[in-house]
């Protein structure tokens, strides 16, 4: 089968064990699947969008509602944005949308939402991004402004700390603190291989102010995400003499943006991927996160970040079946989805703040990434029941 064979493809060396994890986490649901595969949403909006716009945005390249999460930025401070950028690129701020409205859809299917509740949020959330880019102000998502389930969001963060952080993430054993491979969150490596990871890594601990006087516990391989999931990554547990803390970093392969299909714009030329997912995401953050560096271990190249308790996302069941929660979710996301592509307008050659504001002012486009984002939900539908069978 056609389907079967580009799921294949693009998951071609996967190792088994996650193979099977892999598989199983795409099975449990239409959303699951969808956040899965985003290179089949870029082929198809490739396929089935024709209107041929000059408007250049930078966009995350998989801005699908549960790509939205919270961490500490550089000041030490915690706010709500984009946090995933592992697929973006310069192409159509259609596209974007696009993969935002679909995902809504998706979700709404599962919780069996009405027609006209739905229909009304696809029309407040494109009112909501449309609306924010003609303000022109790029704002933020932060706990002293926050309102309703963001409130309620934000207030559970206050009650993390790291110390049941790495409690939860970790094991005693024969008085040493290792990380708990249960198959969970985390797998067990081979010695050999956490030596090369602490030698690798040692020049980097050692130039960065943050990790001072840091040493390596142990080493494991990070079993997160959905879409990367299979990709090499890795999570590292570091003791600061210094502060006398735990930290955790996760380590994470890049590859090359799946959303290449949908632009022929020329593109800013990077180092490496792992420059291009931090520089997009320093671009459209408001505040990026605290530490978060491109970094060659071997010959592939990584980003390497610190493991926040504050790091966390609105999950779709979260809502159980109530959709009018989640639509005054979506209808936020939309506006920091706006304020991303205001904030990196213009740099690296995409379209200008002036552009973007006059490209939000017609309705045309905003009929038809409606009505295709419609059409895109019904594929992931069908893709999901031949992928299950």
């Amino acid at each position: 089968m056609a389907l079967i064979k580009k799921i294949n493809q693009y998951n071609t060396g996967i190792p088994a064990a996650l193979h099977d994890i892999k598989w199983a986490k795409m099975r449990k649901s239409p959303f699951d699947f969808y956040r899965a595969t985003c290179f089949l949403f870029a082929d198809d909006f490739a396929k089935y969008y024709k209107t041929k716009t000059k408007i250049k945005s930078w966009i995350c390249g998989d801005a699908h509602l549960e790509n939205f999460g919270s961490y500490k930025g550089q000041d030490r401070q915690i706010y709500f944005d984009l946090n995933d950028f592992d697929e973006a690129i310069i192409a159509s701020p259609e596209a974007e949308i696009a993969r935002f409205l679909t995902s809504v859809l998706v979700a709404a299917a599962q919780m069996n939402a009405p027609y006209v509740k739905l229909h009304k949020a696809l029309h407040d959330i494109m009112e909501a991004y449309t609306g924010a880019i003609t303000a022109r102000k790029a704002m933020l998502m932060q706990p002293a402004i926050a309102k309703g389930e963001f409130r309620h969001f934000f207030e559970s963060m206050s009650t993390l700390d790291r110390n049941s952080f790495i409690q939860q993430r970790t094991k005693k054993q024969k008085g040493t603190l290792l990380i708990n491979t249960d198959g969970t969150r985390y797998s067990p490596l081979d010695e050999a291989r956490k030596l090369e990871l602490y030698e690798s890594l040692a020049p980097l601990l050692k130039a960065h102010p943050a990790f001072a006087e840091m040493v390596f516990e142990d080493a494991a391989f990070r079993i997160a995400g959905t879409g990367s999931l299979g990709l090499n990554r890795y999570a590292a547990l570091l003791f600061s003499r210094k502060k006398g803390k735990h930290y955790m970093l996760d380590i994470k392969a890049t590859r090359t943006s799946c959303n290449s299909v949908l632009t022929t714009f020329k593109q800013p030329k990077f180092k490496n991927e792992a420059e291009r997912i931090i520089s997009a995401g320093y671009l459209m953050q408001y505040s990026a996160p605290a530490f978060m560096v491109p970094y060659k271990i071997a010959d592939q190249w990584y980003v390497v970040k610190e493991l926040q308790p504050t790091n966390d996302k609105i999950a779709v069941s979260t809502f159980n079946s109530d959709f009018s929660r989640l639509a005054e979710v979506v209808i936020e996301m939309a506006k920091l989805l706006a304020y991303a592509h205001l904030r990196s307008s213009g740099n690296f050659g995409a379209s200008t703040a002036d552009e973007l504001v006059k490209f939000a002012g017609k309705k045309q486009w905003q009929k038809d990434v409606i009505e295709l984002s419609g059409t895109l939900a019904k594929k992931n539908d069908q893709y999901y029941k031949t992928f299950s069978k």
